[in-house]
């Protein structure tokens, strides 16, 4: 069961000269997006400073992301150290959030020594505004942080002159698209390499159906784990890539858990049968409440926290109790409205689910009625 950590133990001795760039570096480089890099890469592509070099100040600040199921120190720690990205140079490092606009924003730029840049966008992290921001993507076209990601790819192309990929994990590969989809055309057409969304969830209709990102569909790659419940998310036109996980359920979006073999990814053929459901489960269900539905659901889960005057989910986990009575008070208050159309909500969700476990059950009779009689039975 090895992973990324087991592939630089094999291919970290390399460069990217000497080894082209491939999937599973792209997932690594997706995954140290997930750092805390706060005053060690400058934000206007100033200065070198390799990944080496961050790793040192990163411990010597006594940087703690270990509350995070998918901590980046035990890969930043491999990586650092290995010929293949210790030396890459790292700049233009973002990173903002912003309770009012409803967005977590973060993206670093890697340079490779293979004269070529990775801009890599950060997923969802802890605090609840980001949670809210990937809610609200299933509401509105656009987001704040989606926006922010289509500046910063123009903002980094602008000032560099190689060819460029583009990326993330989670929340961040969905960033990834759509900044691909709607920066500028000449970008488009002239330096994007390659898009991976890896887990990233989905878009609404209007931006599938949009020509930016009809421009770059082929060259958007979707990587998701056999049971991913982020990446089936909304709408998806992409090729879907599926990938075996040593997790089960909800932790195989962990990159941690994804399986590698030399230098890919253990492929399967298609989603878990679940996955599949859930899928369809949910696209029928959203696809059934109008925009101001969506954002009342939105309103009626976020609210109640906001109310409870946390920022981050460890916030919220340190005074449980005090937590619980704050949201419970905030949400006899919501308004009559929301309270109806979330009420509304989750029944048409449990009918809609009802409704595809049986036309499943269904086409799986079906078929084996089929069978049967193919043999004569």
């Amino acid at each position: 069961m090895a992973n990324f950590l087991d592939y630089l133990l094999w291919r970290g001795d390399l460069s990217f000269r000497e080894r082209p760039f491939n999937e599973v570096d792209n997932l690594i480089l997706s995954e140290l997006a997930y750092m805390d890099m706060d005053g060690f890469v400058p934000a206007d592509g100033s200065g070198d400073t390799t990944l080496s070099e961050v790793y040192g100040r990163y411990l010597e600040a006594g940087r703690d992301q270990s509350h995070m199921i998918n901590d980046p120190l035990p890969l930043l720690e491999q990586a650092a150290l290995s010929e293949r990205f210790g030396n890459l140079r790292l700049r233009f490092y973002v990173s903002e959030t912003d309770t009012e606009k409803q967005y977590q924003f973060s993206a670093v730029t890697f340079f490779l020594d293979d004269d070529s840049l990775y801009l890599a966008y950060r997923g969802t992290d802890t605090s609840i505004v980001g949670w809210r921001e990937d809610l609200n993507m299933g509401c509105l076209s656009e987001t704040p942080g989606q926006l922010a990601a289509v500046d910063y790819l123009n903002r980094v192309a602008e000032s560099t002159s190689q060819p460029l990929r583009v990326g993330g994990h989670s929340k961040g590969g969905n960033f990834a698209a759509y900044a691909a989809a709607f920066c500028k055309e000449s970008v488009q057409a002239e330096r994007i390499l390659q898009v991976y969304s890896n887990d990233g969830p989905g878009f609404s209709t209007e931006v599938t159906q949009s020509e930016g990102y009809g421009r770059v569909l082929d060259r958007i790659a979707l990587i998701t784990p056999e049971s991913s419940l982020v990446g089936i998310l909304l709408n998806h036109k992409e090729e879907r890539q599926v990938v075996k996980s040593s997790a089960s359920g909800i932790l195989q979006h962990n990159p941690y858990s994804w399986m590698v073999r030399g230098t890919a990814f253990e492929h399967v053929d298609q989603l878990s049968p679940a996955s599949m459901y859930l899928h369809e489960t949910l696209k029928l269900w959203i696809d059934g409440l109008s925009e101001g539905q969506r954002l009342h659901v939105v309103s009626a889960v976020f609210d109640p926290l906001d109310a409870a005057g946390a920022a981050t989910l460890e916030e919220l986990g340190e005074n449980k109790l005090t937590t619980l009575g704050s949201v419970l008070k905030a949400a006899s208050r919501m308004d009559e409205e929301i309270q109806k159309d979330f009420i509304g909500a989750i029944r048409s969700l449990a009918q809609v689910g009802t409704d595809v476990l049986r036309d499943e059950m269904k086409n799986a009779f079906a078929k084996w009625e089929a069978e049967r009689a193919k043999k004569g039975e």
